[in-house]
């Protein structure tokens, strides 16, 4: 469940199978993660590659971890981004439907 094929089709979070996803999520509340005091002295940089599930009502329900920069940054990456709110991904018809999605949080040091 919640898990897209290639061309769009799936199943949602509630089961009912959708298809033909014609807007994808947009974040409409996705603030930066902070350094930890560790990453902030050590000068780590990069990104933190996320896969999540963006529910029909627009929340990060599951995330994971695709490609990481430290275990400190990366959950730290993980536990902000379940509090980014989306406007939801609508099928054909025009629903809300749950997708899986690849989002990417930047670290730098300015």
């Amino acid at each position: 469940m919640g898990d897209e094929g290639m061309n769009g089709e799936g199943f949602g979070t509630d089961g009912r199978p959708y298809s033909n996803v014609v807007s994808w999520p947009v974040c409409m509340y996705c603030p930066d993660p902070s350094y930890t005091e560790e990453a902030r002295k050590g000068k780590f940089q990069g990104t933190v590659t996320l896969r999540i599930l963006v529910t029909a009502d627009g929340r990060a329900a599951q995330v994971r971890v695709v490609k990481g920069l430290s275990g400190d940054l990366d959950e730290r990456a993980a536990q902000t981004v379940k509090g980014w709110r989306f406007i939801t991904a609508k099928d054909a018809t025009r629903r809300s439907v749950a997708v899986w999605m690849t989002v990417e949080v930047v670290y730098r040091l300015f």
